[in-house]
């Protein structure tokens, strides 16, 4: 959708918390306001198909956050279940492509004791009556844990296959050993409808395997891009951040490959099988290393999570490659060749002015949500999530004037809507789908229909959408 535009009509009235400020990206106005502070490290943040931001809290709870009033639902609490120590914890989330088509499924990760550090991939299926999660079941169990290098990125693909990042858990070495799923990108099925969910895909490069690629070291972003190409970004020692592309079956060189192949800045306390007389360049030939794309040099600036940007609302970030950065406290944008396969020009946004930023989401209008993480490591707070809004009226921004015509009337607490032709549906403040219908221009609302409270209502024709906010 390219131009979901909420509406708070003028007998919805919702007070935000904080004042306004605007931010500038090249020419466009953009308005920042704090969506919910006073969290306990936020880690991920998806957007929902019922128009919630759904994030992960370090300690153990998953929530569903009304980014208009800033109201969180908690829908999981397993903190008696997380082990939090450092850097570890619940950590990634995804939710299932199908989720409005019978999958109501929400995949997690997080670290646990049992005989060790471990972690386990998990799943859950949403309770629409009562906004919880509930039933989890155990898709992967013990992947090795550590209070550090746990990676955990998830993203769930086309073909309803899921990657995971794992991390080296201090163990570089095993990340070159296919036995070991540390240090790995993992694939795999999340095709709930044929009971195949957990299950490892027969593409996999690996046969019984769920390596999908290796030689990673911690990678925590993953993004898809419209071409397919999947980008993922990896926390290097002291040297080499790095940006890859992924492909099934790749080496991207860990421990002994740091940054490109070209000799330079490699921690030898690290690459244990590189010395004088066996080079960098001499593994990477030697292995068929696919080479990062990207590569921090001499330093790092502590890659975080990596997202597309394929919206006209920020021109300036359309079809760019966005990634949050800790240690440096910064957006970068990266633009990329036209077949998407190198990094054209690398760009800081927004140096230091909400510190560290751990991850990003892009609503289907082109609001950008980051989740911050406080100033200094680790993770002190203010930990919040803050929305960054393209002005409307910014003549930088293009606008579909496909819904230029709605018209809403109110009659007694029943509406009736008019637009051009457009399909629409009813959400509840649960992400309930409460009526749904094609090809309308008018559409009638009752309160006969529908209990008392606040509900999303999108229309949509092709690519265009809008979305309204009417209270019953």
């Amino acid at each position: 959708m390219k131009s979901i535009i909420p509406l708070l009509l003028s007998f919805v009235f919702i007070q935000s918390s904080l004042a306004q400020e605007t931010i500038y990206v090249g020419n466009t106005e953009l308005e920042v306001r704090e969506v919910i502070t006073g969290l306990d490290v936020p880690w991920e943040m998806k957007w929902g198909p019922d128009g919630f931001l759904w994030i992960t809290e370090r300690d153990g709870l998953v929530s569903r956050i009304n980014v208009v009033t800033g109201e969180k639902h908690v829908v999981l609490d397993i903190t008696n279940q997380v082990w939090q120590s450092s850097e570890s914890g619940l950590l990634g989330m995804e939710i299932h492509p199908n989720f409005n088509e019978g999958s109501p499924f929400i995949f997690l990760v997080y670290t646990y004791l049992s005989g060790g550090q471990k972690e386990k991939v998990v799943c859950y299926e949403y309770d629409f009556d009562n906004d919880q999660l509930i039933n989890e079941v155990i898709l992967l169990d013990n992947i090795p844990a550590n209070p550090t290098h746990a990676g955990s990125r998830l993203l769930a693909l086309d073909d309803l296959t899921m990657l995971i990042t794992t991390g080296d858990v201090q163990d570089w070495m095993d990340s070159q050993d296919l036995d070991a799923l540390s240090g790995k990108t993992l694939r795999m099925s999340i095709n709930t409808e044929d009971g195949n969910g957990g299950s490892i895909p027969d593409d996999n490069p690996i046969p019984g395997s769920y390596v999908w690629s290796w030689g990673h070291r911690n990678a925590q972003g993953l993004a898809l891009a419209p071409n397919g190409k999947i980008y993922s970004s990896e926390h290097g020692p002291s040297n080499d951040d790095e940006l890859q592309i992924l492909i099934p079956g790749g080496n991207y060189g860990w421990p002994n490959v740091q940054g490109y192949c070209d000799n330079q800045w490699v921690d030898y306390g690290y690459a244990e099988d590189l010395s004088n007389s066996y080079t960098e360049m001499d593994y990477c030939e030697d292995n068929n290393i696919i080479e990062a794309i990207w590569s921090s040099g001499s330093s790092t600036i502590a890659t975080s999570d990596l997202i597309w940007y394929d919206n006209p609302a920020i021109p300036e970030f359309q079809n760019t490659l966005l990634m949050t950065v800790l240690k440096d406290k910064n957006l970068v944008r990266f633009t990329m060749s036209e077949d998407g396969s190198q990094v054209d020009s690398y760009t800081e946004f927004f140096n230091n002015e909400w510190g560290r930023l751990r991850d990003i989401c892009v609503s289907p209008d082109g609001k950008i949500y980051l989740a911050t993480n406080g100033y200094s490591w680790p993770s002190q707070p203010p930990n919040e999530i803050i929305e960054l809004n393209p002005v409307a009226n910014n003549s930088s921004i293009p606008e579909s004037n496909y819904f230029d015509d709605v018209k809403v009337l109110n009659n007694n607490g029943s509406y009736t809507i008019t637009s051009s032709l457009c399909d629409y549906s009813v959400y509840d403040m649960t992400g309930r789908l409460i009526i749904e219908s094609l090809e309308k221009e008018t559409i009638f609302l009752s309160s006969t229909d529908l209990s008392s409270g606040l509900y999303n209502i999108i229309l949509k024709k092709g690519d265009d959408a809008k979305m309204l906010q009417l209270a019953f």
